[in-house]
């Protein structure tokens, strides 16, 4: 379709725009340029005084190319880029001699200006506007907030602060005790905040293991960009939307890439689409983007055994699960790489029973300091732990670890009345716990039937697998990343099952 055969104009959206100051144009589904508002055609430098219609069919082949968005923007939407505009052939006025924006320059040079088209979806016109656009880091808060916001966003500082810091002493306690495996901990967790590198925390995802991660991020790259995603919710396009902040932050600057750090949850179970969108960024980013990732040791490999007594264990451990396949361990090996370089295991209260009472003394503290009950307001106030209430926490297996001994605290110091907590203010499940006899299937091993005899080995081990399966989508009422935590496996080790 030529310019001279226009088809009818958007009489509405003209009005509205030529109200406006902006330099905008108007492309419609042809990809003829139909309308130049009043500012841009002055900022061209054409007549405002002669009519739109001609000054359009005026205009340069050239200028009209340049004013016409990419193909791609059919697919995405919306389009950013620096366009060219040369002088009229034969024009002696210059472009870049006209006020406004873009750069300057002499007579003879082109002028580059940024312009930006948004399509308006199936009307099939395209709006482009020349400006200065500043990034969101750009505008001031005043901006945004107002003097009102501003205020708000003092306040939301200051809570971000206390958190932080409440962050950092929960961190702090999870360091302490005596024991070898608390030694050891604390050796790798001082070694990893003394440099920015790509760090794997084997610790199943709970409260108390982010609290780790985010101390050793704001430690060991004070002030930089830190994105946190869940990993088993995440396939490749969540991943991208998930974790645009960390993309944006490297790319923020035109001159120069700066760095973020990316924050994995439950990286084991992230499927495998979005662990190679993960490489990728890694590969083309390089130092710019750090991972941390929290693994969950009991679903990245069960019964793991290794003989010998290695001065460090977890250094064996990851050692030969780099070297398993991605089926058995549930995460790809350039990951499990990265996770090497620097691992880090927290050790369940169970492996660290004689930190026990040190570690329930630092939490009561520290719900007492929280103010949970508000009527405790000085140290002098704080009880003490009695030997039947310590004797029962160290007896306890605390299946939910660190996160369920810092309730237990909290809870006992709420019923509390006195200056001495017993047994009886814990938690139902911890007081009530005892360690029953030995059985007699524990105690002697089971007969084997001499008449023992099946047809196929691998028929009845998928039979029951299949079961397990089932079982486990009927009690998450098919929710598969619940299934899967259920089962012990990966969200896409899951997935593998079932499609096969």
């Amino acid at each position: 379709m030529t310019r001279s055969s226009r088809p009818s104009r958007p009489r509405s959206l003209i009005k509205q725009l030529d109200a406006s100051t902006a330099r905008v144009w108007i492309i419609d589904a042809a990809g003829d340029l139909i309308h130049l508002s009043p500012s841009m055609a002055e900022w061209l430098g054409e007549s405002t005084e002669t009519d739109e219609s001609q000054t359009v069919q005026t205009m340069s082949d050239q200028w009209v190319d340049a004013l016409r968005p990419d193909p791609s923007i059919r697919i995405r939407g919306h389009q950013t880029r620096r366009i060219t505009l040369s002088d009229h052939i034969g024009d002696s006025k210059g472009v870049g001699d006209r006020e406004g924006v873009g750069e300057s320059r002499t007579s003879d040079e082109a002028l580059t200006a940024v312009a930006h088209w948004v399509s308006l979806g199936d009307s099939g016109y395209t709006i482009g506007c020349v400006g200065e656009f500043l990034r969101d880091s750009e505008v001031p808060l005043s901006d945004w907030l107002g003097e009102g916001g501003l205020r708000q966003e003092s306040l939301l500082r200051e809570l971000i602060a206390k958190h932080q810091t409440s962050n950092a002493r929960t961190a702090d306690i999870l360091l302490a005790g005596e024991s070898d495996a608390a030694e050891l901990l604390r050796r790798r967790v001082t070694t990893a905040t003394s440099m920015r590198c790509h760090l794997g925390l084997f610790t199943p995802t709970n409260s108390s293991s982010r609290e780790l991660a985010l101390r050793l991020h704001d430690a060991s790259a004070p002030g930089e960009s830190l994105t946190i995603v869940d990993g088993a919710l995440m396939d490749a396009e969540l991943l991208e939307a998930y974790a645009a902040p960390a993309i944006q932050s490297i790319n923020q600057h035109d001159s120069h890439r700066s760095n973020a750090t990316l924050l994995i949850e439950r990286l084991d179970e992230m499927p495998d689409d979005a662990q190679v969108k993960l490489s990728q960024w890694v590969e083309v980013f390089g130092d710019h983007l750090r991972l941390i990732g929290m693994l969950d040791p009991a679903r990245v490999v069960e019964n793991h055994l290794h003989r010998g007594e290695p001065d460090d264990p977890l250094d064996a451990q990851i050692a030969e699960l780099t070297h398993m396949p991605q089926a058995v361990t549930g995460i790809a090996k350039p990951l499990m790489n990265l996770m090497r370089a620097m691992p880090i295991t927290i050790p369940r209260l169970k492996d660290r029973r004689e930190d026990i009472p040190t570690l329930a003394t630092a939490l009561l503290r520290e719900a007492h300091r929280s103010g949970q009950p508000q009527k405790r307001m000085s140290d002098s106030d704080l009880p003490r732990l009695g030997r039947d209430a310590m004797d029962a926490l160290t007896l306890y297996p605390w299946p939910n670890d660190f996160d369920e001994l810092a309730e237990a605290m909290g809870s006992a110091l709420g019923r509390v009345v006195g200056d001495r907590i017993g047994r009886d203010h814990l938690p139902l499940v911890i007081r009530s716990y005892r360690v029953g006899p030995r059985t007699e299937s524990e105690q002697e091993p089971e007969r084997i039937e001499n008449n023992f005899r099946i047809d196929s080995l691998d028929e009845a081990v998928q039979k029951y697998e299949r079961e397990l399966i089932e079982r486990a989508m009927e009690a998450s009422q098919g929710n598969k990343a619940e299934a899967a935590r259920r089962l012990g496996i990966s969200r896409a080790r899951l997935l593998r099952k079932l499609d096969g």
